[in-house]
């Protein structure tokens, strides 16, 4: 896990910078809506939640295929 963490630094500060201050409302939004699912033990939600999560952070990234060029 702490590998994985490390490697992803770069990427998870770009995303950061491009979503900005409300964008990043909305994924601190998106991590307590996907905390409270689990503390409630609702697996299901927690799912939901953590794929809307996924794809709209997906879908953002592959409008800046620049954050992938290898030098």
């Amino acid at each position: 896990v702490h590998r994985l963490w490390n490697s992803t630094q770069h990427y998870r500060r770009a995303f950061t910078m491009l979503i900005g201050p409300e964008g990043n409302r909305a994924v601190h939004y998106e991590h307590q809506l996907l905390v409270g699912a689990l503390r409630r033990g609702d697996g299901e939600d927690a799912e939901r939640v953590l794929s809307g999560h996924i794809r709209r952070t997906r879908l953002e990234l592959s409008k800046h295929p620049e954050l992938f060029a290898t030098n």
